[in-house]
């Protein structure tokens, strides 16, 4: 009786795997029926989490959701924890497919006190995700950014562990999205070192301290980041957005054309050599900003503010610098300077007077 009706629960699966739903309901409830007849508790309770699955994928969630809940209780009478987890997530998922997202939130809760003991991150992080989700949907943001946290911390054991192969894909393993899901994230002392970012939406996020040497941010979106003592030394910041961005004291020798740092702050930020072609530092604060030897060809540095910057060696063709104050700035030659202040630059000496115009 038992290998009947372990042949009708493969049988079920197959038919299931091929979108033929109403046959693996069929299958799933005679193996059922042969499971009862053998008191086979187990099996019984893996055949109702089968047929709550078809009844779901059939749209019929309360149905699905009574097989689910008395897959729980066998489940939890036999001690079963791999059953009792599966059918709290199941439960949970059914839920969330009614948009019930406070019933949904009520069994991964549960799922969650369980899940630790038993070791899998992996799972952890994936149910954190769920309930990041259904917060994010109840619009109770505060709750969904704890979530949110906590999966970032296991997605950098992942990383650190070598289950995920690099930044991303550990972000991936646990439902996150780099594009959607990392805006506002506490990122500070990441190893994000080759990662992945490209068009990543990072806005307001928290990476200082960070390790970005070598990675992909091309078209990321870090306005009003956080990027302080970040290390950033060769990634590519192609078109990115930086705008409102906190790079002090940040290693910005990078590849940043056309990158947007408008009202960006620059202090002490070391972008000695870097690539700034047709970059946009409209408003930006360069307070001994280290630019020597930068490419700062196509640059709009129209009202940013550069005190103490080092210029020495500084490629400057074609530059706007349209009320840009240029405090004791080290490495303008004295033709550079009465060219910028004919476009409207302003140059100050360390008392703060002005210097005007030689004629």
């Amino acid at each position: 009786m038992t290998s009947e009706a372990d042949l009708l629960l493969r049988q079920g699966i197959s038919q299931y795997q091929t979108g033929e739903f109403e046959l693996a309901l069929q299958s799933w409830q005679q193996a059922l029926n042969l499971y009862r007849s053998s008191q086979n508790f187990k099996r019984e309770g893996a055949a109702l989490g089968n047929l709550g699955a078809a009844y779901q994928a059939l749209g019929n969630i309360p149905q699905a959701i009574v097989c689910f809940q008395q897959h729980l209780e066998i489940a939890q009478k036999t001690q079963d924890a791999t059953g009792e987890m599966n059918a709290l997530a199941n439960i949970g998922n059914a839920y969330l497919a009614s948009a019930e997202y406070v019933r949904a939130i009520e069994y991964w809760q549960k799922l969650l006190a369980i899940v630790p003991a038993q070791g899998d991150r992996l799972q952890e992080g994936q149910i954190l995700n769920s309930l990041r989700q259904a917060y994010t949907s109840l619009g109770e943001l505060t709750q969904a950014s704890k979530y949110q946290q906590q999966q970032l911390a296991i997605a950098r054991e992942l990383l650190n562990s070598a289950i995920a192969t690099d930044f991303v894909s550990s972000l991936e393993a646990i439902g996150l999205d780099p594009t959607q899901d990392l805006v506002g994230a506490d990122l500070s002392q990441f190893d994000l070192r080759n990662a992945s970012l490209s068009r990543a939406n990072l806005e307001g996020a928290n990476l200082s301290g960070a390790d970005l040497t070598l990675a992909d941010l091309s078209r990321a979106n870090l306005s009003g980041a956080c990027l302080v003592r970040a290390k950033l030394s060769n990634a590519n910041l192609r078109d990115a957005n930086l705008s409102h961005a906190d790079l002090s004291d940040a290693d910005l020798r990078a590849i940043l054309p056309r990158v947007n740092l408008s009202s960006a702050n620059l202090s002490r930020t070391n972008l000695s050599s870097a690539y700034l072609q047709n970059a946009n530092l409209q408003g930006a604060n360069l307070n001994d900003t280290l630019l020597q030897q930068a490419d700062l060809n196509g640059v709009n540095f129209s009202h940013a503010n550069l005190n103490a910057a080092n210029l020495t060696r500084a490629e400057l063709n074609q530059v706007k610098v349209e009320t840009t104050r240029f405090v004791n700035v080290v490495g303008i030659s004295a033709q550079m300077k009465l060219e910028f202040q004919q476009q409207g630059a302003i140059f100050e000496d360390s008392t703060g007077d002005h210097q005007p115009i030689s004629t």
